[in-house]
């Protein structure tokens, strides 16, 4: 599909959907484990300073901002961004970030990269500002939920293209140390029913078949 028209595709969807609000319990069950994981690696204190891209209704800025006292969050649909509540708000494409080289001590992103037609672009630009932790949640196409889901919604086909090695291999290709990896959790913000939420919960462990990746990645030394 030629970018353009992947980019109107993707502009017409997010600027019609509808997200369970961030502090619902069921949304707060797909990000909470998945922040505490990262927090393990990367340090998150109240002066780090977070960029949050397709930041959307606010998933994960809630949590990135309730740690942080310097969170931006970014994203190219004002239709979503309207609706986020959290940190300082900036509309803009990821592979065109307004930011100067090194503003930012971690870069996060979740479920952005499987919908822009350029990946390399985009991760070439969270190195460029992060001066050193970058943060990817991708989906993972060997989960059957998220298979199937990517045959029939479109504006999610890429997650055909998403999976932890070729998560890896993107970021490595640029330049960046893959820190650590954890493909995890049967829990979908907007999909899950919250009466399934108390069984799903035991999947927030390593499964090679878990709906996301969770990659955290670190700029290597300048020579």
């Amino acid at each position: 599909m030629p970018e353009a028209s992947l980019r109107d595709v993707q502009f017409d969807y997010f600027d019609r959907v509808s997200y369970r609000d961030p502090s619902e319990p069921v949304v707060l069950a797909y990000a909470s484990p998945k922040i505490d994981y990262i927090r393990q690696v990367v340090p998150l204190r109240p002066e780090t300073r977070v960029l949050d891209l397709a930041c959307g209704n606010g998933v994960f800025t809630y949590h990135l901002s309730g740690v942080s006292d310097s969170v931006v969050s970014l994203d190219f649909s004002p239709h979503l961004l309207r609706q986020n509540r959290f940190g300082h708000r900036v509309c803009a494409d990821a592979s065109v970030l307004p930011f100067a080289d090194d503003s930012f001590d971690v870069v996060f992103e979740a479920n952005l990269l499987h919908h822009v037609e350029d990946r390399d672009a985009v991760v070439a630009q969270m190195k460029r500002v992060s001066r050193r932790h970058l943060v990817f949640i991708e989906p993972n196409r060997y989960n059957p939920v998220m298979f199937l889901f990517s045959l029939v919604v479109p504006a999610e086909r890429g997650v055909l293209k998403s999976c932890p090695r070729l998560l890896r291999e993107s970021t490595e290709r640029l330049g960046l140390r893959s820190v650590s990896v954890l493909t995890t959790g049967m829990i979908s913000q907007n999909n899950t029913p919250a009466f399934l939420v108390p069984f799903l919960r035991r999947f927030d462990r390593p499964i090679w078949w878990g709906e996301y990746t969770v990659l955290i990645a670190e700029k290597l030394a300048r020579t």
